[in-house]
């Protein structure tokens, strides 16, 4: 059965008001929802041929039935929707008119694949968005078809445990708070948003936080690999994120093209990070789950003027929670492609035996070279024992002093522990200083 409607339509009712097994069909009409009153359509909804639709109330539309349209809402021709109440829709949003989100809330609730679409290539600007359901699989997808989504300036996009698949389109969080985004974080049951190139996840930024990318992928392995992102001053910015849930050699950034200090590339994925807009350096953490993607210390970003992967340079390599991370602080986004990977870097350990602080500018600090490593320390002492320098800092280096005071000529003595990846060096030996 379908119910049209071509009067003016207002409901304020504090009970429900419900429509078994219908589509409720509104064409040409004046259609109000008011604060505190409950509809629900078990069918569908059709607003068309210039309805205006005002909704601050309760609206949920089950598919209870098997007519065509069975728990969509539809918007067609020039109906437009406004206000500020809850949208709850079991099956497809299909928004082919104008839809204001104003302070609504849109809940998708069904436990079968949902579609974000239009027919007329309108993009949906959401205040609210929430996913939930109990779908597994392709039907704990919210997936965007043929266009774009949003949620406002002031709107949360609330994943839950479900997963919102971008497609080739893109998703865009335009509320700067940090908090723009929610997700279920429990262990192997994350929300995430997935994207095919070319679609992203983009989010507005204007603090130093760190904004969460909560990005994964269900195509083939299912992998939720995070990316956070820290821009280093309060600016507005806007950066996009996708995880590619493949090797980059599939996209022709060959693994095998790389600076010579690189040891070895992630062939899992690989992640798309691109700064859209503004001009903010960042802090840059790629997520990784070390049983399952292998040990890695440091981050790769492709070069398309050299065509090959290029190390970001020095690197924290840490864990937080069930996830480890590599961190490249203060990274500059211009003129940089969008391709970033994980890495190791080549283990390298030389220590000199003497140095001569003399002032002349040639080998005036005693520094030990290295590079791959997670953790340093190196202590030196006099004949008598006493500490004459110590550090954790890989690029520290001795004066040859001690307390502000100039060390005597002679030999002084190392004791280093460090440790790669995939190495561990415990190293001691003898130290020529020569002053003069």
């Amino acid at each position: 059965m379908r119910t049209t409607t071509k009067l003016s339509l207002l409901l304020s009712l504090v009970s429900c008001h419900g429509l078994i097994g219908q589509i409720l069909y509104s064409n040409n009409s004046i259609f109000h929802i008011n604060n505190g009153a409950i509809v629900h359509t078990n069918g569908g909804m059709e607003l068309d041929n210039t309805t205006a639709f005002t909704n601050n109330g309760d609206l949920t539309i089950t598919k209870n039935s098997t007519l065509p349209e069975a728990g969509n809402f539809h918007l067609l021709n020039a109906t437009q929707v406004n206000g500020n109440g809850t949208y709850r829709v079991e099956q497809d949003w299909i928004n082919d008119a104008v839809f204001t989100g104003g302070n609504s809330s849109v809940v998708l609730f069904g436990n079968t694949q949902q579609f974000i679409t239009s027919n007329t290539a309108t993009s949906t600007t959401f205040n609210n968005l929430t996913l939930t359901g109990n779908g597994t699989g392709n039907n704990r997808r919210k997936t965007l078809q043929n266009v774009d989504a949003s949620t406002g300036t002031n709107g949360i996009l609330n994943l839950n445990d479900r997963e919102l698949h971008t497609n080739v389109n893109s998703f865009s969080v335009n509320n700067s708070n940090v908090a723009a985004i929610t997700h279920t974080n429990t262990f192997g049951n994350e929300g995430f948003v997935s994207s095919l190139t070319p679609g992203y996840l983009f989010r507005n930024t204007n603090s130093t936080a760190s904004y969460l990318f909560p990005v994964g992928s269900s195509d083939g392995t299912l992998r939720y690999r995070p990316v956070a992102i820290a821009p280093d001053n309060t600016s507005t910015n806007e950066f996009s994120v996708r995880l590619n849930n493949y090797s980059a050699n599939a996209d022709s950034y060959l693994l095998t093209q790389k600076e010579d200090d690189i040891e070895d590339a992630n062939a899992l994925f690989y992640h798309s990070i691109d700064h859209f807009s503004g001009t903010s350096n960042a802090t840059i953490r790629l997520h990784y789950l070390e049983s399952a993607d292998g040990t890695w210390s440091g981050i790769a970003n492709w070069s398309n003027t050299q065509n090959l992967w290029k190390n970001t340079g020095e690197t924290a390599p840490n864990e937080i929670a069930n996830y480890n991370y590599v961190e490249k602080e203060t990274w500059s986004f211009i003129n940089k492609y969008h391709p970033y990977l994980l890495i190791n870097v080549g283990d390298e350990l030389v220590i000199p035996n003497v140095f001569t602080p003399n002032g002349d500018g040639v080998n005036d600090m005693y520094f030990v070279t290295s590079k791959g490593l997670i953790d340093f320390n190196i202590t030196i002492v006099n004949r008598w024992g006493n500490v004459v320098f110590e550090s954790n800092d890989t690029q520290g280096g001795w004066d040859g002093t001690a307390n502000g005071v100039k060390c005597v000529d002679g030999t002084y003595f190392y004791i280093l522990n460090a440790k790669s990846q995939t190495k561990e060096y415990k190293k001691h030996g003898h130290i020529t200083l020569n002053g003069q």
